[in-house]
């Protein structure tokens, strides 16, 4: 355990990248489902989108994952 680790409540110290499409809800599930933390890349989503990836990743994982919401 590290600072990392406690303060995400996750197995390993490994936080994925939010890369806009590439990282919908399928990637940032797959990797809290492995131990890092997932996330959900909403560069380029409309807001019914993301909130469907959301949705859907929640559905897909019960581990913490987040949402990489960049400030334009």
């Amino acid at each position: 355990m590290n600072k990392i680790t406690k303060l995400f409540n996750i197995k390993y110290p490994i936080i994925q990248g939010g890369m806009i499409w590439n990282s919908g809800y399928k990637l940032a599930s797959a990797v809290s489902n492995a131990g890092g933390l997932g996330l959900i890349g909403a560069g380029s989503m409309y807001p019914e989108v993301l909130r469907e990836h959301i949705q859907k990743c929640k559905k897909a994982t019960d581990k913490p994952f987040g949402v990489n919401v960049p400030m334009l």
